[in-house]
């Protein structure tokens, strides 16, 4: 299951009122170990996800 970005806002809203990663992640829907990771990076998971820089097949329109 992928984690969004709500649920890391209110990770991180939960983490701010409790200061328990495990209680935050609990409450936000996710592993611990999830919750730890988001909030060591401090960003949601559209900031993380990297652009793409490669191609998956041939582009079949560039001659054109």
């Amino acid at each position: 299951m992928r984690v969004t970005d709500v649920q890391v806002r209110k990770l991180m809203e939960e983490h701010t009122k409790h200061g328990r990663v495990g209680l935050a992640s609990l409450r936000a829907g996710m592993h611990r170990n999830t919750g730890a990771k988001y909030l060591r990076a401090g960003k949601v998971p559209s900031e993380l996800k990297a652009q793409r820089t490669w191609r998956t097949r041939a582009d079949p329109f560039e001659e054109d």
